[in-house]
This record gives structure tokens, C-alpha cells and sequence, in this order.
């Protein structure tokens, strides 16, 4: 029988290297083990456990986790999450309330339905958008603005980074909208990580990041799949893994010019010198890989102690202004995996930015294949399907 948990889980700690790494399973929408989506949920988690477990801090459900808010859906939900082999969070979705009530959900995934956890320099603050028991209702209660406005001032005092968990974009809320938007702005929210649209898409402001996740249990186009978010720093890297692929590889710095915000200001991307970090994951080791930047490529080596990769680019391997950095790597069953991102180099991060869109969804990168972005916005929330 599943144990009601009666205490937050504790994060993994970092390794040396100091880079936040976590799992994002999109909405699971639960009703049977027997569904697709029960079967689904199962796999990626015995993925998980065979190949990335040892090297993710935590997994984070995004609400929506059972379809009908039933007792006998969060059952599922809790015995496939038992199996995990990483410490678990959860928050609560429009539909985990749609029996009125927020009961299920304190009684299987968590104690409570907003709170705080902190991993390195990282603090986690997990908000709630239906304080009301309304499906129909996606706001935050006075209490819960007042409690995120201590939290954010301490942390600032603090020097932390901070990640906002919640189910949906901050302008999709009713009353707390515009609060909460003000404190993402005026306490520097590094990013907020989301469900609810049922596709991949990562917005920001030139401050902000917004991430959403694909759904699990109601996918209109792609594979199924889970996304990985690092934090090296002040650098965000986010990318979608598709259920089977390994090696997954992905660049934790030099930011990508597509996720680049303010928060780079210090972190310097110097034509004489480039220092490439890359964590990678596979269920069999990981054999080695490179860089490659234009006509040069360099080996990458182990960071002894962590799954980290590293390389260097000096003077004479880099050329200033905009470039593609590639990475590749190889593990011992002969599979190879790649990530790559965009740069300038030479050139000041700080930069004038036309003005943006007020509405934090409208700030959309748009398709980024290579990332799992397809660009199609199918869902709940724009152009597909009312689920």
C-alpha cells in the first residue's frame, strides 16, 4: 500500500561542478495503468533509472497528474513513482482538482501544495494555481503571494538563484497575474518551469525563461518523451528527450543565443580563450567525444567526480563574431548523440533589446527542431485540441 508522504523529499546534492540538473515529466493526465500513457510513464522512468538517475538532482511533475483528480488515478501516479531512482516533486493541475478538492493530492504525491526547496545555488519555490478547488479558477491565494514575496526576498538576500515551479504561464492567472508578474521581474526570476500547453516551448523576456513541457498522457504530435533543464551559473540549457534516445548530450555553457538573457552579464564568451561544459547520458558508458567549431575540433575530457565533459577552445582555435558549436559524443554501444548551440563571440552580452511583448507566452522562441521545439503549439491552449 503507497505511504502518505509526511515531509518534503531532499534533492541530490550537486557535485563539484555546481550545475542544477533536473527531469520535467509533462502532464501525465493518469486515469489507468493499463492506458498508454500508464505504460508510457513506466518506461521513462525505467530510462531514467538505468541511465540518468546517478547525474539529475530531481524529477518534477508539473500538475495534471491524474485526469480526473480520483483517488484510484493518483494510486498509479504514486506506485510507477515509487520505482524512481531520483527524489520527486509535484504541484497541482487543473485537473488533480477536479473533485473540488485538494485532498487526493495531499494524500498521494505531496504534503503540501506550495513550498520551497534550494539545490546548490538554486532555490526551488513550487506555487499552486488553484487555491480555490476550482478547475476553472487558475489564481494564487493572497496567502501564497504574500509567503512567494518573503521567499524571493530572502533569497535575493541570499545571492540564490531562483525557479519558479508552476502549472501554467504567469499571465494565464485571473487576480495574481500582474503580482506575480511584477515579483518575477522585480526579484529577477531566472526562469519559471511549466505544463499545461501539451507541447514544447520555451519563451523569454530577456530576464525570464519560460519553459512547458510536453504533455504525457495527451501528446497531439512528436514522441513521448521528458525534458532536461541544467543550470551551470547563470546559464540555462533546456532540450527534450525523446523516450529511447542515447546518448542525450547537451551543451551547459556557453549559453545558446536563443535562451541569453541579463543574467550572462558576468559570464564572459571571449574569443581568446572558450571553455565548452557538456553532460551528457546513455545506459551504456560513455566513450568519449569532441567540440567542433568551424574547421576545429578539440577532445572533450571527464571532469573527475561528475558527469561533466569539458574542452577549450585557446586564440588560435576561435574566430570572433557569430559561430555554431558543436558537440558530439559516443558511447560503448556505437551510438552517438550531438548538441549545438549558437554564439557570438567578442561581442558585449549586455545589449539593447527591442522592447518585448508584455504577455510572457508571447515572447516564444518558436521552432527549435533540434531542441524538441516543433513550433506547432497543438494543445489545450492555442490552436488544437480542447482536452
Amino acid at each position: 500500500m503507497t505511504s502518505q508522504r509526511t515531509a518534503l523529499p531532499v534533492p541530490k546534492f550537486t557535485d563539484g561542478t555546481g550545475i542544477v540538473s533536473w527531469i520535467h515529466f509533462g502532464d501525465l493526465h493518469m486515469t489507468t495503468r493499463q492506458e498508454q500513457n500508464g505504460r508510457d510513464f513506466l518506461s521513462l522512468i525505467e530510462e531514467v533509472n538505468g541511465g540518468m538517475a546517478d547525474s539529475l538532482n530531481f524529477a518534477y511533475l508539473p500538475g495534471d497528474n491524474a485526469e480526473h483528480g480520483k483517488r484510484e488515478e493518483y494510486e498509479v501516479v504514486r506506485e510507477s513513482l515509487d520505482r524512481l531512482r531520483v527524489p520527486w516533486f509535484a504541484i497541482v493541475g487543473d485537473h488533480d482538482v477536479h473533485s473540488r478538492s485538494h485532498a487526493n493530492f495531499l494524500q498521494y504525491p505531496m504534503p503540501m501544495t506550495f513550498y520551497s526547496f534550494q539545490v546548490g545555488r538554486c532555490r526551488f519555490l513550487a506555487l499552486d494555481c488553484f487555491a480555490a478547488d476550482d478547475p476553472k479558477a487558475f489564481d494564487l491565494s493572497a496567502e501564497q503571494l504574500g509567503w512567494l514575496r518573503s521567499e524571493l526576498a530572502l533569497a535575493r538576500a541570499a545571492n540564490k538563484i531562483c525557479v519558479l515551479l508552476l502549472h501554467c504561464y504567469p499571465s494565464e492567472l485571473g487576480d495574481s497575474s500582474a503580482a506575480l508578474r511584477h515579483l518575477i521581474h522585480n526579484h529577477d526570476v531566472l526562469l519559471v518551469d511549466m505544463g499545461h500547453t501539451h507541447y514544447n516551448e520555451v519563451a523569454q523576456d530577456g530576464r525570464t525563461q519560460y519553459p512547458a513541457t510536453r504533455s504525457t498522457g495527451q501528446i497531439e504530435k512528436g514522441s513521448v518523451g521528458l525534458s532536461v533543464t541544467n543550470i551551470d551559473e547563470g546559464i540555462v540549457s533546456w532540450k527534450f528527450k525523446p523516450l529511447g534516445e542515447w546518448p542525450f548530450v547537451m551543451i551547459t555553457s556557453p549559453a545558446d543565443e536563443r535562451l541569453r538573457t541579463h543574467h550572462q552579464a558576468k559570464l564572459s564568451t571571449s574569443p581568446e580563450r572558450m571553455k565548452i561544459l557538456v553532460k551528457a547520458w546513455s545506459d551504456q558508458k560513455l566513450t568519449g567525444g569532441f567540440a567542433s567549431m568551424r574547421d576545429q575540433t578539440v577532445p572533450l575530457v571527464a571532469v573527475s567526480g561528475s558527469s561533466i565533459w569539458e574542452a577549450e577552445f585557446g586564440a588560435h582555435d576561435s574566430h570572433e563574431g557569430g559561430q555554431e558549436l558543436t558537440v558530439e559524443m559516443a558511447d560503448e554501444a556505437g551510438r552517438g548523440g550531438r548538441d549545438i548551440v549558437r554564439i557570438n563571440l567578442g561581442r558585449s552580452i549586455v545589449r539593447m533589446t527591442p522592447a518585448r511583448p508584455e504577455r510572457d507566452m508571447d515572447n516564444a522562441i518558436g521552432a527549435w527542431p533540434e531542441r524538441g521545439i516543433l513550433g506547432t503549439q497543438l494543445g489545450p491552449n492555442k490552436n488544437g485540441r480542447r482536452w
